[in-house]
């Protein structure tokens, strides 16, 4: 949409019958029905990293309901997320953010009530 000025006109002119990107923050929402947890961790896992978190599908953040949690979606993703290196160039580096600017990132995230970091986000 270019922006949440644009995307707010889009839906007031259509009258809400619009769908809109939301910036480049691509959230996964996990409802309450678990189902196929591998697949689902691999797929979040390829949404996070491959390219470099750099296409479509590209993941920023997860909302998982606590069946997830419970069949512990976040460590399959951990591990799966564990795998990847520079060396092999199953990771990439982020060449637009220093460390501080992703360190002042995530702590602002944290602020949000129930968020967490699972796995990662240390310096």
């Amino acid at each position: 949409t270019g922006s949440s000025k644009i995307a707010e006109h889009l839906s007031s002119v259509t009258n809400g019958k619009v769908k809109i990107e939301d910036a480049g923050f691509d959230w996964k929402i996990l409802g309450p029905d678990v189902r196929d947890v591998e697949h689902v961790a691999w797929m979040s896992d390829q949404d996070a990293y491959a390219f470099g978190g750099q296409k479509c599908s590209a993941q920023s953040i997860v909302f998982a309901h606590e069946n997830w949690t419970k069949e512990g979606i976040f460590d399959k993703m951990g591990e799966l997320a564990s795998r990847r290196s520079l060396e092999d160039l199953t990771a990439v580096p982020v060449l637009t953010w220093n460390n501080k600017q992703i360190k002042a990132h995530i702590d602002s995230l944290l602020e949000i009530p129930g968020a967490r970091v699972v796995f990662g986000g240390k310096e």
